[in-house]
């Protein structure tokens, strides 16, 4: 890497944004309110390979960015409806931001994971437990069905992300 020089960004752009790579176009593509409020993915249209960035792991709990009142821009249901919008594109390939490469099953694996917390997370809101209860049992409930997964710490802010959405559920659009 001796004599490479990194460029430095200067383009701003708004919507979908191309860039040619010498024969190659890539799309820089902006996906909504997901795992933070500026996630984008990186397509490569004539290859089927997607980017997704932290938008999607293998082999670990989903990272929550959930650090209120700083920090809160994380979105567990707009996640969810991001990861169905990029399951329906149909990629052939899906480069995760931590884990392994695979094909679309990474995306449905992140959304079915996060439907489960999020059910996890409103059942028991919905008796009226306190949030580290609800914690706990939760982080219970999903270690034991995925225990090899990385990243455990990461199932406190998810419930403490959809504990805070619960109430405005009814604004968002049903799975």
């Amino acid at each position: 890497m001796t004599g490479t020089e990194v460029p430095v960004p200067d383009v701003v752009f708004d919507g979908v944004h191309s860039l040619d790579l010498g024969g190659r176009t890539v799309l820089l593509r902006p996906t909504g309110r997901g795992h933070t409020v500026g996630d984008q993915v990186v397509e490569v249209p004539d290859a089927g390979v997607l980017f997704t960035g932290d938008l999607a792991e293998t082999g670990q709990f989903a990272i929550f960015p959930w650090f209120p009142p700083h920090d809160a821009d994380v979105s567990g249901v707009g996640w969810i409806e991001v990861l169905d919008r990029l399951i329906a594109a149909g990629p052939r390939v899906v480069v995760p931001g931590h884990g392994s490469v695979g094909g679309v099953g990474v995306l449905e694996g992140v959304r079915d994971y996060l439907r489960e917390l999020r059910d996890e997370t409103w059942r028991r809101r919905d008796s009226a437990m306190g949030v580290e209860e609800i914690v706990a049992e939760v982080r219970a409930v999903l270690v034991e069905r995925h225990p090899g997964w990385a990243g455990q710490e990461w199932i406190e802010p998810g419930v403490g992300c959809l504990c805070a959405e619960y109430g405005m559920r009814g604004s968002f659009s049903a799975d």
